[in-house]
């Protein structure tokens, strides 16, 4: 969460309204079997996401598949703080980005579409391995390793998803709980976890491992820079605060206190706007001046 600090006395802050977006290849990727819970496939050319009643071309049940992924994305922290300057900025968006396919010939996958979900990993801590569908490996990640990667009290849900069942290119818009966004801009390892809603899906994607580069899987980041305060006027006795680098949807609160110094959980929000385009933005705090109040008031406008 991100924040800018004003009162009735203000600094004006201009900062630049350019976006960016920056493309992180991924590092780390494996999918794991339930009919097969000690092995690995970290070196395969492709990925899984199977319900247990999925089957493939030949109708043979392989048993559920889910997929580990792992981006790091110290690249995109560097370009992202010379772009817009140190911590200066805010994630807009984040996706996931996969090549399908629709009918894999390896009759180790299976085939048809489906529901599954995508979570974020508070754990990274799982090395990918060198097995593949002809030559499993003992080593790496497999799927009795999933009791400890995973955290229901910590892992967060990035959404819900349907595959095409076909072959071609897919986008996962992802949602941005405040664990996710803060591992993200930690400028580390940031892991993912995918698996199967619909008990007959069953997705196959091309993995890190696969031979042309632009099908494997990319996660894209979208960032915004911090919004800037640009003018704060009264209006009888309404406040009224003028500010640059807003993004279209985004919400924006207005806090205000009496005491500088007082925690931020304990300022009292005063209005809340949710902007319908990008750009400038006017947010207008009706009934701030009270005589009766204390003569200083500070502001913080806050976006979530």
């Amino acid at each position: 969460m991100k924040k800018l600090l004003t009162t009735i006395t203000f600094a004006i802050i201009v900062v630049s309204s350019r976006a960016a977006n920056f493309t992180n290849s991924v590092s780390a990727d494996s999918f794991v079997r339930s009919n097969a819970p000690t092995l690995n496939y970290g070196a395969a050319g492709a990925l899984a996401v199977s319900g247990p009643n999925s089957v493939n071309g030949f109708g043979v049940t392989n048993g559920a598949f889910d997929s580990f992924i792992r981006f790091n994305v110290a690249a995109m922290m560097t370009n992202f703080n010379s772009t817009f300057g140190s911590n200066n900025w805010a994630i807009s968006s984040a996706k996931l980005r996969v090549t399908e396919v629709g009918a894999p010939a390896q009759t180790l996958f299976d085939r048809g579409g489906g529901a599954f979900e995508i979570r974020w990993l508070a754990n990274d801590n799982w090395t990918e391995g060198t097995g593949n569908p002809g030559t499993p490996a003992t080593s790496g990640i497999v799927f009795t390793n999933e009791i400890t990667l995973l955290n229901a009290a910590m892992d967060k849900t990035l959404g819900v998803f349907t595959n095409a069942g076909a072959d071609g290119a897919l986008s996962f818009s992802f949602a941005l709980p405040a664990e996710f966004i803060s591992d993200v801009k930690a400028g580390g390892e940031v892991g993912f976890f995918l698996t199967a809603i619909d008990p007959g899906i069953g997705f196959t994607f091309d993995s890190r491992n696969f031979n042309t580069t632009n099908a494997r899987p990319f996660l894209e980041i979208s960032a915004l820079p911090r919004p800037g305060i640009v003018s704060a006027s009264l209006s009888g006795t309404n406040f009224i605060l003028s500010a640059t680098n807003g993004a279209a949807g985004g919400i924006y609160f207005t806090l205000a206190s009496t005491i500088l110094s007082l925690p931020l959980n304990q300022w009292t929000p005063v209005a809340t706007n949710v902007l319908n385009a990008g750009g400038n933005f006017t947010i207008i705090v009706t009934n701030a001046v009270d005589a009766s109040a204390p003569p200083e008031k500070f502001f913080i406008l806050q976006t979530q």
